[in-house]
């Protein structure tokens, strides 16, 4: 059950994806991919394998159900984010769809405490919210730095 319900967020969240308009090239959205990818992988081993704050399942259909968290829904909704903060909307729209994504990526992991994906040991919301937070920020720095290096922006003239 776990696994179809997780499904379909993920196709909302594609949906979504597609659907939103983008600030950024197909390429800067692969390089954000693959770097949020890499945050996130790391930061839940460390929850999860060294800390044992957030433990994960070890059966296998809630385990694929993890998997489709952590490799679609999560960063795309990162990635939104940061689109959103590259975006040439005033800062107070720009930081409502980041604070708006934030909340989304919070209620995605109630959703996957309340499938049994993972528990909150030593964790809470507060946590979830400072942690996105801090992938948020970070990627669209990220984002940005690559935007200006891609675009000619640190050449010496």
């Amino acid at each position: 059950m776990s696994l179809a319900i997780i499904s379909l967020i993920a196709w909302f969240v594609m949906i979504l994806f597609v659907i939103m308009p983008k600030w950024l090239t197909v390429t800067e959205i692969f390089f954000l991919y693959f770097i949020v990818g890499i945050m996130t992988v790391t930061l839940f081993t460390i929850l999860d394998v060294n800390l044992r704050w957030v433990p994960v399942t070890r059966k296998v259909e809630n385990s694929f159900a993890l998997d489709i968290c952590r490799f679609i829904i999560i960063p795309l909704l990162v990635i939104m984010a940061a689109c959103f903060l590259n975006s040439p909307l005033s800062a107070f729209w720009r930081w409502t769809m980041a604070s708006v994504i934030m909340v989304i990526l919070m209620v995605d992991d109630w959703i996957m405490q309340w499938c049994g994906l993972i528990v909150f040991r030593q964790w809470n919301a507060f946590y979830s919210f400072l942690m996105y937070g801090g992938v948020i920020v970070m990627l669209a720095l990220i984002s940005r730095w690559f935007v200006r290096l891609d675009r000619g922006g640190l050449e010496q003239t």
